[in-house]
This record gives structure tokens, sequence and C-alpha cells, in this order.
């Protein structure tokens, strides 16, 4: 496995790291390795979620939206 190292970290972003590791339960390490495995990734873990269960919701409603484009359109012709 390769190795990172990283200079010139500003003090508050290694102190948001470490304290991001102590929630988390983990290393500040394994904690970096996980921020960039989420950034590297195609879908970040639970970065959609929020929206997803806002569409759920919205569904479930039964209630319909109109598309925004059309909307934009419009304003744009004006």
């Amino acid at each position: 496995m390769a190795e990172l190292v990283i200079h010139d970290v500003e003090e508050t972003v290694f102190g948001r790291l470490q304290l991001r590791a102590k929630n988390h339960g983990r290393t500040i390490a394994d904690e970096a390795r996980m921020i960039i495995e989420e950034a590297l990734n195609d879908r970040p873990a639970d970065a959609w979620a929020g929206v997803d269960a806002i569409r759920e919701r919205l569904a479930a409603s039964g209630r319909t939206f109109s598309d925004s484009a059309e909307l934009l359109r419009e304003d744009r012709d004006r």
C-alpha cells in the first residue's frame, strides 16, 4: 500500500480533522483516508441521503412539480 505525507496543513484544518476523527472513533490517519476515499468515489457515502429522502417524500405525497427548465426559459424570455 502506498504512503502519503501532507505538509503545511493549517492548524485550524488539522484541528477540525482531529475532532472529526475523534467523533468517528478513528485515528487521524484513518479519518484522512476516509475523507480522500469518499472524495474520489463516484458518489460519496451519504452525501445524497438527504436529497433522496426529500425526493421520496415528495413522490409519496402525489404532488407534481413543473420542470424548472421551463420556468427558467420563461423567465429568460421576458
